[in-house]
């Protein structure tokens, strides 16, 4: 009866009507992310060592138009970019992976990026309550944290119960982890030699600690092409986690105790689809032009969502959000370096 009803409610969504009353919200998130895939590819927002990434422009443009987003005719596009463009954006990251991956370099990055998923999650979920904080924002946290910054975020939110301050926690999960990932992608590739790590482990490591895709590309490329290598496999090892992590999260939520229609959220179908994709590339039947086609399209899709969360985001009130999120994000940054600094000392220590 569940998936009948699922079924249903897809069919509803996605109905002509809906997406003509869609279309003119969808069509302004769309015309931002693509502004800052522009300014992205052209390098506007780079200055030396620093880059402002797309996410994050989006962001911003979309909350200085926030005051249009309480006109009707923008309403349900705003809701449709937010909530179903994210779910099929996160679904076609699976693209990006392959199951090979996770073993192709032994068993250290699997094991690495097993732990810094699951203990990072369940460490957000515990601090929150120390920084008086509720559960579902440290899982919320714990999960960009831990599995892939923005998109991880999004998907968590996805299965997380809403409540009124949700787009606001949202925005300030994916600005705060962005900007984290972006001074640890600096601060870490200098300790090599303090850490006494090799190229190998040192790939692990940035792949393992630094949040975002695209900041530990940035550290691994400082580092050379071993690394680089080595960083990345690890970090899509973490990515492909999210699966679980996903599932985890709406299980946990729906064990809560809270009612039923607060505690429990839909079940995770896009998921699914990121599992499917993920299988298919990994059998080698995705060639890589549509496989290139994919990720474009799922990150193009990702920050259109990104766009509809700015438009329905307050300055104001993500202002007033206080430092008890900022500690918590910072105390999840630093739980997940030192985690797998001490990982990768006790594996080499057995000889993985």
């Amino acid at each position: 009866m569940r998936s009948s009803a699922v079924a249903v409610d897809l069919a509803r969504l996605w109905a002509p009507d809906n997406l003509r009353r869609a279309a003119p919200g969808v069509a302004l998130c769309a015309a931002i992310a693509a502004v800052a895939f522009i300014a992205d590819t052209r390098s506007l927002f780079r200055f030396g060592a620093v880059w402002v990434p797309p996410l994050i422009l989006t962001l911003v443009i979309g909350m200085a138009l926030q005051p249009l987003s309480a006109r009707p005719i923008l309403k349900p596009g705003l809701e449709f970019a937010g909530r179903t463009l994210l779910r099929v954006g996160v679904a076609l990251f699976g693209a990006r992976l392959t199951f090979g991956q996770l073993i192709d370099d032994g068993a250290m990055p699997v094991l690495i990026a097993l732990a810094a998923v699951g203990c990072t999650i369940a460490f957000g979920a515990w601090a929150a309550r120390f920084f008086g904080l509720s559960r579902d924002f440290g899982l919320l946290t714990g999960c960009a944290t831990g599995v892939c910054g923005a998109a991880a975020a999004m998907a968590a939110s996805a299965v997380l119960p809403k409540h009124e301050n949700s787009d606001r926690d949202l925005a300030f999960t994916v600005m705060g982890v962005n900007f984290l990932s972006t001074v640890v992608m600096v601060l870490y590739p200098p300790l090599q030699q303090a850490l006494g790590y090799s190229l190998f482990e040192m790939g692990v490591f940035l792949g393992g600690a630094i949040h975002d895709v695209a900041q530990v590309a940035g550290a691994g490329q400082t580092m050379g092409e071993k690394v680089l290598s080595d960083a990345i496999i690890t970090k899509l090892l973490r990515v492909a986690f999210l699966l679980p992590a996903i599932a985890g999260i709406a299980w946990w939520v729906s064990r809560s105790g809270g009612p039923v229609s607060d505690a429990r959220p839909a079940p995770p179908i896009f998921l699914f689809g990121f599992l499917a994709l993920a299988a298919l590339n990994s059998l080698g039947v995705v060639p890589p032009a549509v496989q290139a086609a994919v990720t474009q399209v799922s990150s193009f899709l990702i920050i259109t969502a990104i766009a509809a969360l700015g438009m329905k985001t307050s300055l104001l009130a993500l202002a007033r959000i206080g430092m008890g999120p900022v500690l918590l994000l910072i105390a999840e940054t630093a739980f997940i370096g030192l985690l797998v600094i001490g990982l990768i000392y006790g594996l080499r220590a057995l000889g993985l």
